[in-house]
């Protein structure tokens, strides 16, 4: 019977790793390099999708930068499928993503997307963050157009009282009186703020 031979480790020249690590410099961007290199293969396999590869981009090079790597080293980083076009987005923005993505990424089998990022209501009971959105954009509307009923005809004659303006949005948008005046009241200030600063309005009271 003839005796199997052990196989062999594989060989490391040290020499020509040394020479290696000389050449890279910064290990820490090559190593970078190589994580954003890896993910764009698996988007081309088709193993990840490219949000998910954003969001893991996008985590992995703010913390490059907040490393104490410049904005244009990072940009050698990434693979060119990716391009060369970039923006400038406030940090904060960058880092809420990826603190939120780590979340979801560490968090126990069951925890959704969603729920990560806290734009869904989960458990507790609380509406989705888009219908949130959604209920304040719609206020904000009807708010707005009472304040073009109210404010734009000042001077004029014919001008309308509140009451009757909330009444005229109500009508209009086809929801209740009470739900116009509470989205006036909610709004208005704002509204008003911003009519002051660009000098539109003078003096308004909220």
């Amino acid at each position: 019977m003839t005796k199997r031979r052990k196989p062999r480790s594989p060989i490391i020249f040290s020499e020509h790793l040394r020479r290696h690590k000389e050449a890279v410099g910064d290990t820490e961007l090559w190593q970078l390099a190589n994580r954003l290199a890896e993910l764009e293969r698996l988007r081309g396999d088709g193993e990840l999708n490219t949000p998910y590869i954003a969001l893991e981009a996008l985590g992995s090079l703010a913390g490059g930068l907040l490393s104490g790597r410049s904005e244009e080293q990072l940009q050698t980083v990434w693979p060119e499928e990716w391009g060369e076009e970039t923006m400038v987005v406030p940090l904060a923005l960058v880092l809420a993503l990826r603190d939120a993505w780590v979340n979801y990424r560490q968090a126990p089998l069951g925890k959704t997307l969603g729920e990560a990022f806290q734009i869904e209501g989960g458990s507790q009971g609380k509406h989705p963050m888009k219908s949130r959105l959604a209920t304040i954009d719609n206020g904000r509307r009807l708010a707005r157009e009472v304040e073009v009923l109210y404010l734009a005809v000042e001077n004029d004659e014919n001008a309308l009282r509140l009451e009757e303006a909330i009444q005229t949005v109500a009508d209009k948008n086809g929801v209740s009186f009470r739900t116009a005046e509470e989205a006036h009241k909610a709004h208005r200030k704002y509204i008003r703020m911003a009519l002051e600063e660009l000098e539109i309005l003078k003096g308004a009271k909220s």
